[in-house]
């Protein structure tokens, strides 16, 4: 092997070790940037893990001067150490649920596996997270359900140092309310008030939120009526200015929070259809958003538009999840035509909050009816899963077909048994004699 194979063989560095020819740190950093723009998380996460093998295998190399011995991994180009921290940074593009359409729950642990891994590397390299990846991992465990995650999540960022703002404390009280934490989220609340942190209409969204998951009705429409107390509808206003919230009384100005937004709104009629309360629910809707009364009973042909909030697919989604739950499909199918109507199209959640377990077990036919009707006439399409809910209680019903068949074909030998023993018995008494006294 002559001189010049042996340099394209192997790299010899300034402290002596030896290192096999391949990727670069830089190159695998670019190649992990180009994942990223080519939304390829899994090989944009195998170019982060071989970044950090490469860190934690190197060695430092030390410019051995007289006047300076620190590290210096800057001078091989080779090395992956300067390109960490940004690797740090970027990586976090792809730990966004938001970014995978159609996710399952194989694709959520993976995530917060990466998550997880993630908070442990960056803590290792003691890089400093930015308020805006705060709220990318906390949105993550938030829709895992992952309470403890999200409990160390925020505390490594008040730790380090992050600059928490109201979207921070919003996506920590999201996340506690998604693992059923009330008790956290309540501590949350008291901490922004204590801070003085502005609050937001989402804050006020997810604290109504918070009162009606602990059952507490008349604080949740309390803090709807304040959050409407600038809104310009008088109905729902109707003594707002006489609410006092005990989070927010003399602890900060309130003022910047203007009228009703829509993430409140929505919050506000899932406390209501959680409660069972399905008539003041569409009572609110029609309210607020300034539709015809006759809009949700389907009576109404053409566009309509709103003349108040407008609703979004949130909206229509829990009055669709709860009339179908009280099992009012009626309704629940005209409030899909009303959705199509206000220019919001039904997409595959739509369906699957109509054909559930439990609303396909009481009756398969209709929950197939449903089906075929948003398939055909919106162009729904008709996930596996909810084929199987269809195809598992259509099996379960002819079961009990079977069983209910099975009983009535011996119920005559059943009666035949049970008179031949009356008649026995009858038999037995009258032949009986009769004891002396």
């Amino acid at each position: 092997m002559n001189r010049l194979t042996q340099k394209l063989a192997v790299r010899t560095l300034h402290n002596g070790s030896v290192a096999t020819k391949g990727p670069t740190g830089r190159d695998l950093f670019n190649r992990m940037n180009s994942c990223i723009c080519d939304n390829d998380p899994t090989g944009a996460w195998h170019n982060y893990q071989q970044l950090l093998y490469m860190r934690s295998t190197e060695q430092p190399h030390t410019n051995r001067t007289l006047f300076a011995q620190t590290p210096r991994p800057r001078d091989l180009p080779h090395s992956a150490r300067p390109y960490i921290h940004d690797a740090h940074s970027r990586i976090l593009r792809v730990l966004r649920i938001d970014t995978i359409h159609g996710y399952s729950r194989a694709h959520l642990d993976q995530l917060a596996q990466w998550a997880a891994q993630y908070v442990r590397e960056a803590a290792a390299d003691s890089h400093v997270l930015q308020a805006s990846d705060v709220n990318s991992l906390l949105h993550v465990f938030a829709v895992q359900r992952n309470g403890t995650a999200a409990d160390h999540v925020w505390q490594y960022a008040t730790l380090t140092g992050v600059v928490t703002d109201v979207t921070n404390y919003n996506a920590y009280i999201n996340a506690c309310l998604r693992a059923q934490n009330y008790g956290r989220a309540f501590e949350v609340v008291r901490e922004m008030r204590e801070r003085g942190v502005q609050p937001s209409t989402w804050t006020q969204a997810y604290l109504i939120r918070l009162y009606g998951e602990t059952g507490d009705l008349e604080s949740a429409r309390r803090e709807f009526a304040r959050a409407c107390r600038n809104s310009p509808w008088a109905g729902v206003t109707a003594g707002a200015d006489t609410v006092r919230t005990k989070y927010w009384q003399d602890k900060t100005d309130d003022r910047g929070v203007y009228g009703l937004g829509i993430g409140t709104f929505n919050e506000m009629l899932g406390v209501l259809g959680r409660n069972g309360l399905m008539r003041e629910m569409r009572e609110l809707f029609i309210r607020i958003t300034g539709l015809p009364i006759k809009a949700i009973n389907g009576e109404l042909h053409g566009r309509i538009r709103s003349t108040g909030l407008r609703p979004n697919a949130h909206t229509f989604h829990e009055l669709i999840h709860w009339h179908a739950t009280y099992w009012d499909m009626d309704t629940a199918v005209n409030i899909v035509r009303l959705m199509s109507k206000c220019g919001v199209h039904p997409v595959p959640k739509t369906l699957k909050l109509l054909v559930t377990p439990q609303t396909a077990e009481r009756d398969v036919e209709t929950c197939a009816q449903i089906a075929i009707l948003l398939r055909e006439e919106y162009g729904v399409a008709v996930s596996q899963s909810v084929v199987r809910v269809i195809e598992t209680a259509r099996e379960k019903a002819e079961e009990m077909e079977e069983q209910i068949r099975s009983a009535e074909a011996q119920k005559p030998t059943f009666l035949q048994t049970l008179s031949d023993l009356t008649g026995l018995s009858s038999l037995s008494g009258s032949n009986a004699q009769p004891k002396d006294s």
